[in-house]
């Protein structure tokens, strides 16, 4: 049993070597985002037989969420404030 009560906010790192954050809690369950976006619900029970070990926050900590890749906005440097009227009319 994990001695680690569930923290909302504090990373941690299952023994699968898995970092995860817990977003939300309540009386019955823990909500945790793993680095890579997936997100799960854990009842208490499950918590402690996971046995989580706080971690400090990794250096890139927004892996879980969705950011845009460079390629993303590709062309809108071209895009110039006297062209843009012309760029919507064309939607």
């Amino acid at each position: 049993m994990s001695k680690n009560e569930p923290l909302i906010g504090q990373w941690y790192q299952d023994p699968r070597n898995r970092m995860f954050e817990v977003v939300a809690l309540d009386d019955d369950t823990v909500e945790i985002q793993f680095y890579d976006g997936d997100v799960a619900e854990l009842d208490m029970d499950s918590w402690y037989q996971l046995n989580p070990s706080p971690v400090s926050e990794p250096g890139d900590a927004s892996g879980p969420y969705d950011q845009p890749d460079r390629d993303d906005f590709a062309g809108l440097e071209e895009l110039q404030a006297e062209n843009w009227q012309d760029s919507l009319d064309n939607l």
